[in-house]
């Protein structure tokens, strides 16, 4: 239960930092959004480090590092999706992998899983495709759902090579994963052209937006030292907040198929939650 009220958490706070990081890109670039959320997600983290320090470990910080590797990749895919389509498309496809491939890399590890949670993991991915049918139709549909698989896979990447930190050594990770995404990132947005700092008037949106990224590691990978399969799943249902965000906000359409892969979703989630 505690692993699924982190990653609800963390899902929540990956909607938050969208309301605020959707502000910038249309004064700048997709680029210097992501680069401006992890900049702060990691000043954001490496501030938690004086109230839970963690033990140095060299596995840890390697760890960490691979995960930011995939953070960035998930993250700058993300955004430049979200430039070029509709939340409702490319979320729900990036959390199908994000949560695909860490729990099948649970069960390399042989982490007990039972017969209700693997049903729960299906009904879940079920409802996240679901969600993401419209993307196998029309030319922006399909240029989101190529984003949102490259998304979903750098997430899923990041978050399954958490599984293996020691929860002792747990900020250590945490906070290699977002330093480390930020410096990959910092040379591809001077490689692009893009500002490498938010533009005056979106500042203390980039501000907030990193913070809320930040918070949403720190539970995520809280959620993992309690029950990884529930965490991993409860964070992929982050589609219901962003696309929340992006219909209320920034007048993204959303379908009744979305709306039904999300109930599936939902009712996947409690089902792992459950086992």
């Amino acid at each position: 239960m505690i692993g699924a009220v982190l990653g609800l958490s963390a899902a929540a706070l990956i909607g938050l930092s969208d309301l605020f990081g959707r502000r910038i890109t249309p004064r700048s670039s997709p680029i210097t959004t992501a680069l401006t959320l992890q900049l702060f997600a990691a000043l954001a983290v490496l501030g938690t480090l004086v109230l839970w320090p963690g033990q140095i470990r060299g596995s840890a910080i390697v760890l960490g590092v691979i995960s930011g590797l995939g953070f960035a990749t998930g993250l700058c895919c993300y955004y430049l999706g979200l430039n070029r389509a509709s939340s409702a498309v490319v979320a729900p496809v990036a959390a199908v992998f994000s949560v695909l491939i860490p729990f099948f890399w649970a069960l390399t590890r042989r982490l007990d899983v039972s017969m209700l949670s693997s049903m729960g993991v299906f009904i879940a991915l079920v409802g996240l495709m679901l969600a993401a049918k419209e993307a196998f139709g029309g030319r922006s549909i399909v240029v989101g759902l190529k984003w949102g698989l490259l998304s979903g896979v750098g997430y899923g990447v990041g978050q399954a090579v958490l599984l293996d930190v020691d929860s002792l050594a747990g900020p250590i990770a945490i906070a290699g994963q977002r330093v480390a995404a930020y410096f990959v990132m910092v040379p591809l947005a001077l490689m692009a052209g893009a500002q490498t700092f938010p533009p005056s008037g979106t500042r203390a949106k980039g501000v907030l937006a990193g913070v809320c990224a930040g918070a949403a590691s720190v539970a995520l990978f809280q959620g993992l030292r309690f029950d990884p399969l529930a965490t991993v799943t409860a964070v992929a249902i982050f589609p219901i907040f962003t696309v929340a965000v992006g219909s209320a906000v920034y007048r993204d359409v959303v379908t009744k198929w979305q709306c039904v892969g999300i109930l599936f979703a939902v009712v996947g989630t409690i089902a792992v939650v459950a086992g």
